[in-house]
């Protein structure tokens, strides 16, 4: 593989790794106000956000 072609592989394997753990972490934070929240419309809102 070319230096050029490598570089271009590693910055797409980063940007789409920081993008999924990004994801994940909103996923989290989603589900821990859906199951820590009393308010109904806070939890639905937190369901449908996963879903």
């Amino acid at each position: 593989m070319n230096p050029r072609l490598r570089k271009f592989a590693l910055a797409t394997h980063v940007t789409s790794s920081v993008g999924r753990l990004g994801a994940v972490a909103v996923l989290l934070a989603c589900a821990v106000v859906g199951l820590t929240s009393q308010r109904t419309q806070t939890v639905r809102s937190a369901h449908l956000a996963r879903s």
